[in-house]
Formats: C-alpha cells, sequence, structure tokens
C-alpha cells in the first residue's frame, strides 16, 4: 500500500522508483477514525501527509472557538509543503474528515532525497505555485463573488476531489455537512443553508443529509462565475 500511495500521490508520482522506495523506509502508514486528529500528541511534528484513501481537513481554531476550514485534501494529495522548511510557525491543525488512511513522511527523510537529486524540486516548486494560485483564486472569489457565487465555487472546489470517488457514471457526491461549508466560507449556517436551497431551485444540486450531490455540474459552474 504504501508503494502505490505514493506512485499515485501528486508530488511522487513522477519520481524514480529508486527515490521513492528511499522513502518508504522513513514512511508509516496510519489509519484514523471520522475526526480523528492527527499529529494530536505532537502537532509540531515536522511530516508531509499523504492521503490514500478517505479525507484530511485542514483547519484552525480562532481563540474564541470560530473554526475556520482551510482545505480539504482526497487520495493523491500531500500537505503540507510548509513542513519542509524549519523555524516557520504551523497555523493548522488537521483532522480525518472521513476515515481515513494517511502515509506520514518525515520532512528530514524528504530533504535528504531532494538533496541527494535536486532536479526533484522542481516538482515541489511546481505544486507549491499551483497551491498558491488556487489560494489567490479562492481570496479573489472571497472578496469579489457574491454570496451566492462563493457557495458554489466552494462546491466546484470540491467536485474535483470527489469525482473520482463515486460510481462510475454517477454524478459526484459531496460528503460535507453545512456546519463544515459554512466554516470553510466563513459564513453562517443559515446563510449556507438558504444559498444551497437556491442551488436546489436552480437545479444545480440534490441535497440530503450531510451529503449534497452535484446534478449538473455545467450550470453550477456557471453560477460560481457569475454568467
Amino acid at each position: 500500500m504504501l508503494e502505490r500511495a505514493l506512485r499515485w500521490n501528486e508530488l511522487f508520482s513522477r519520481w524514480p522508483d529508486a527515490r521513492r522506495a528511499e522513502l518508504m523506509r522513513s514512511a508509516r502508514l496510519e489509519r484514523y477514525g471520522r475526526r480523528t486528529q492527527v499529529l494530536a500528541h505532537d502537532r509540531h511534528r515536522r511530516e508531509l501527509l499523504v492521503v490514500v484513501s478517505g479525507c484530511l481537513e485542514i483547519s484552525s481554531m480562532s481563540p474564541n472557538g470560530r473554526k475556520y476550514v482551510n482545505a480539504l485534501l482526497g487520495p493523491g494529495q500531500v500537505a503540507p509543503l510548509v513542513r519542509l522548511l524549519e523555524e516557520v510557525p504551523l497555523a493548522y491543525d488537521y483532522h480525518a474528515h472521513e476515515d481515513s488512511v494517511i502515509v506520514h513522511l518525515p520532512s528530514d527523510a524528504v530533504l535528504a532525497v531532494l538533496d541527494a537529486e535536486p532536479l526533484l524540486w522542481r516538482d515541489v516548486a511546481k505544486l507549491g505555485l499551483q497551491r498558491q494560485r488556487l489560494s489567490i483564486v479562492l481570496l479573489q472569489n472571497q472578496m469579489l463573488n457574491s454570496i451566492h457565487g462563493r457557495v458554489a465555487a466552494a462546491l466546484m472546489n470540491l467536485v474535483h476531489f470527489y469525482s473520482g470517488q463515486g460510481e462510475d457514471g454517477a454524478p459526484p457526491l459531496v460528503r460535507l455537512s453545512q456546519t463544515d461549508l459554512a466554516a470553510m466560507l466563513g459564513l453562517s449556517r443559515q446563510t449556507v443553508n438558504k444559498e444551497l436551497g437556491r442551488l436546489v431551485e436552480e437545479g444545480a444540486i440534490d441535497m440530503r443529509y450531510k451529503r449534497i450531490r452535484i446534478v449538473d455540474a455545467e450550470r453550477l459552474a456557471r453560477i460560481a462565475a457569475g454568467t
């Protein structure tokens, strides 16, 4: 499972087999139940987290208890790249959003491989730039888009994650509560509930308990774009 997890990962898939084998020597595989905190005993440990199955939630909590969900990562994704750096404040916590299997890679082991074959740093740079671009797009959307468009855009961002996990040909099913979606958008649950209701009326989605099915992805994309 370790070998397959790294082979199909967004960062390590193009690395030489020998380099992935080096990473496997220090990797460990852990299983987490839904809502379990990852790195609970040492939240500042410098490790990369590779999602094998399930979903990893990246979030933070304000002093007054308000939760902000930064991202949800699915199979084939890895975070946090910032832990390859030393003495950088780590602002987020990590939880299994659903039952998940995670591979832990010590940052020092990853750095040793990168230093041994510096050309591989290009893959780290590309992924980091892609993440930065996504962050800018999300920030721009938050500042300039309507609330209705922001909710639609958030669901569109989740479509890519969930589209490969359902039955072939089935509409993507987003396993996300309204409370979690509100935490991602910095909105109240009541506001999110209202906007989801509008999306149902517009034929873009269908809702069940803690499940949102994307019925018409093209329509949802148009709403997200404000067209």
